[in-house]
């Protein structure tokens, strides 16, 4: 269809001799409409006419603000030459959208006097309403099931009444006043198009004494004619125009004008969908707005944003729309007798102003129509439940038969199988009891020849006897056992055994282990001041000031054993081979940080005010309650003397292999979280190490501690590696416990100083665990 229009703009450009053009009378511009092969390709569905096609393709084409219904009749008289049936054609001329884009530049320069007026007519929440879809699927779903001599809808399985009094509800005007005989009028010259000249030149025109009257005036006639009584070819009723003014406006029954129009345009477009040989259906005139409306007000298939809003119009989102494919399920939903409304709900005092008389209307007609569809509905769904039965046994039958079919193919096969198994047995009996005849018959023989050897070995003997020559071998007594070693002997033996065992250990030895008795000289070089130890190489060795140099190397001496215990404080245990971690480049583990936690603490002891004092609760808490251990011991410290006099609790957490430090603030309550890999994951358990100290102190810590906000502090300084987060823990926890803000700004070479810092940590570690070893050997702590 599209390919066939494009074809309709060349043949047009053909037979002019030039481009189509379209003339926008508010500027008075030509603009001139590219041939086809230049058209961009845009992808429209189907259910569109030409002039939709081409608003579509959007600017420079088409601007929204050109009107195209002078091109209207000619192009559809010549998309009629061509029409191709085989899908059904439905188009609303309510387009809300355009409806309020045109209105607003006069709304925004009217007085406020105008506004006001405009509000007590209920006018201006017209110009405010929402932009609601058009919704043509569920339109055509209407139209299909309109009931012109009930003036209802059949929603699911009962009729339900379209009224005065809804349409009142839905606009927000009164169900009153004179009539207004819209049908009766006869079409004026105007177009949607003059009104639209009207509002702009009104917008620009310079003050006058009837300029706001004006004004008003054609704000009026516009949403009458573009908005409630939209009409084919967009032209405008001679009765509208007429309406000068408020209160000629506010002297009619405007409800009632609608639901009549709706009424009647809906009788004739209904009977044209009945006939399903009918394909293109045209125009939908009036302010299909309202029907959509109505829908879901009187369904439960969607939610309003608001509930009380007035007018009803303003209760629903813009978005509300069903599709097509929503429209064929939609029959089987509403079937359903709780997602169908008989009335409209929430009616406010305000809503019951504006309600009028209904006419009365014969209800027994519905029940009898309501009687036969239950009837028709029961007799569907016993059918169906008949056919489902059937359908039901029948797969039943068909499920048995395969079941048959199936245990006698296994039954074959256990037959075959036991057969197999039953021959397999007889070659293995037939084969056993050859190889026991085998076996017998050996043994026969065997035993044979044996009563054939000692019978001969018996007659030579009694030969030889009776002969009186008996051998010597034969009389030869039997070998004893060899004589036993003296005591002498045998210590001898063990000492030539323990001589060649050296021997042997000496000849393959590699490396040759001598012990060292008393001290180690003095090597040339060694240099240290009046300490001799041996120089361990590292990192940050150099950044160090000479005293911190000499405390590491002379520790490290006093430990020459890799797993020797340098630190030992409750339940910290530093090995040397764990010190050497922190110098290199590896990891740090718990011990490394309760340490830490324990020289900062020593440090507030000493300084007092300058910092703030804290709780500590070591990582090893958290894991011990996750392997069922006893973990209360390690926070026993924390007491009601203890937590009265901190103001911060500092919990380091170790996630999925990385180190993460947690510090509360007991006067703000709430956590600050420091992450030196800033990922979301690493959060994952902080809550669960929280709950755990809760649990431990509860008669302590407060109640609320665990529903404590969790503030991740920005700009940190970061590692550049995998193996750093503890030591940016420990920093972190020393840079925190200042009562000034921290400017983090000013740590951010943290990771280029590394091999300096963990040699700071190292050497600050020693000076304050091993004070009295320091001390003992000259060295001032």
């Amino acid at each position: 269809m599209i390919v066939m229009q494009l074809n309709i703009l060349v043949l047009l450009t053909a037979t002019f001799g030039k481009q189509p053009w379209l003339q926008d009378p508010a500027v008075g511009q030509t603009i001139l409409v590219p041939p086809a092969p230049l058209l961009p390709p845009v992808l429209l569905p189907l259910e569109m006419n030409f002039i939709s096609h081409f608003k579509r393709l959007g600017p420079p084409i088409y601007n929204g603000r050109l009107d195209f219904m002078d091109l209207d009749d000619w192009i559809i008289s010549i998309e009629e030459m061509f029409f191709m049936p085989g899908s059904s054609y439905l188009y609303s001329r309510c387009a809300v959208k355009s409806f309020k884009a045109n209105a607003k530049p006069l709304l925004d320069v009217l007085s406020d006097e105008s506004i006001e007026s405009l509000r007590e007519f209920r006018i201006l929440d017209l110009f405010k309403m929402p932009v609601i879809q058009q919704n043509i699927p569920l339109l055509y779903y209407l139209m299909k099931s309109y009931s012109v001599r009930r003036n209802a809808f059949l929603l699911g399985k009962c009729y339900v009444k379209f009224s005065v009094n809804e349409v009142a509800c839905i606009l927000d005007l009164p169900n009153r006043g004179r009539e207004f005989h819209f049908q009766r009028s006869p079409l004026s010259k105007y177009k949607h198009n003059d009104l639209v000249q009207e509002i702009d030149s009104l917008t620009i025109e310079e003050a006058s004494p009837t300029l706001e009257l004006r004004r008003v005036n054609a704000l009026v006639r516009y949403v009458l004619a573009v908005l409630l009584f939209p009409l084919k070819g967009l032209k405008v009723p001679t009765c509208i125009l007429e309406i000068q003014g408020l209160d000629d406006f506010g002297a009619v029954n405007w409800p009632m004008a609608i639901h009549s129009f709706v009424h009647s345009h809906f009788a004739r477009m209904s009977d044209v969908a009945a006939r399903e040989e009918m394909t293109n259906l045209g125009y939908l005139e009036g302010c299909s707005v309202i029907l959509v409306v109505w829908f879901f007000e009187h369904t439960k298939l969607a939610a309003p944003i608001s509930e009380m809003a007035v007018p009803r119009l303003h209760r629903w989102s813009p978005k509300i729309s069903i599709s097509a494919t929503q429209c064929s399920e939609l029959q089987v939903k509403l079937s359903k007798s709780d997602n169908v409304r008989r009335a409209l709900v929430y009616i406010s005092v305000e809503e019951q102003d504006l309600l009028g008389e209904e006419e009365e209307v014969d209800s027994s007609d519905f029940e009898e129509e309501n009687r036969r569809l239950k009837k028709e509905i029961k007799e569907r769904e016993e059918a169906k439940e008949i056919k489902e039965k059937r359908d039901r046994v029948k797969k039943l039958k068909e499920k048995r038969v395969r079941e048959k079919k199936k245990m006698e193919e296994e039954e074959r096969k256990r037959e075959v199988v036991k057969e197999m198994k039953e021959e397999k047995r007889v070659r293995e009996k037939k084969k056993r009891e050859e190889e026991e005849k085998k076996r017998e018959e050996r043994f026969k023989g065997y035993v044979d020849d044996l009563k054939h050897f000692i019978q001969g070995k018996f007659d030579a003997l009694a030969a030889l006897f009776r002969e009186g020559r008996p051998s010597a071998s034969l009389l030869q007594t039997p070998p004893s056992s060899p004589p036993r070693s003296s005591p002498k002997e045998e210590a001898l033996k063990e000492e030539e055994d323990e001589k060649a065992i050296i021997t042997y250990l000496t000849k393959t030895q590699t490396k040759k282990f001598t012990p060292v008795k008393g001290r180690q000289k003095k090597r040339k070089g060694d240099n240290l001041g009046h300490h001799s130890q041996a120089i361990t190489k590292y990192p940050g060795r150099d950044h160090l000031f000479p005293q911190q140099r000499d405390v590491i190397d002379f520790v490290l001496s006093r430990y020459p054993d890799r797993d020797s215990i340098v630190i030992e404080r409750g339940n910290i245990f530093i090995s040397r081979v764990s010190l050497l971690d922190i110098l290199g480049t590896e990891w740090v583990c718990s011990s490394h940080i309760d340490a830490y936690a324990y020289v900062l603490n020593s440090l507030i002891e000493r300084e007092g005010n300058n910092m703030l004092r804290f709780l500590f609760v070591s990582s090893n808490h958290a894991y011990y309650k996750r392997c069922g251990k006893i973990s209360r011991r390690l926070v026993d410290h924390i007491t009601h003397d203890s937590f009265g006099g901190a103001e911060a609790i500092m919990i380091p957490c170790h996630v999925a292999s990385h180190w993460v430090l947690l510090v509360g603030n007991l006067k703000g309550k709430y956590w600050d979280f420091y992450d030196s890999l800033p990922n979301p994951m690493h959060r994952s358990s902080l809550q669960e190490n929280i709950r755990f100290l809760h649990e431990d102190r509860a008669e302590v810590l407060p109640g609320d501690i665990i529903d404590w906000p969790i503030h991740t502090v920005e700009g940190l300084p970061t590692q550049d590696n995998g193996n750093d987060c503890g030591i940016f823990v420990m920093k972190y926890m020393e840079a925190s416990l200042g009562k000034d803000r921290v400017d983090w700004t000013r740590h951010t070479s943290w990771a280029k100083e590394m091999p300096r810092i963990r040699a700071e940590i190292v050497a600050t570690l020693l000076q304050t665990f091993q004070t009295s070893l320091l001390t003992e050997n000259g060295f001032c702590v």
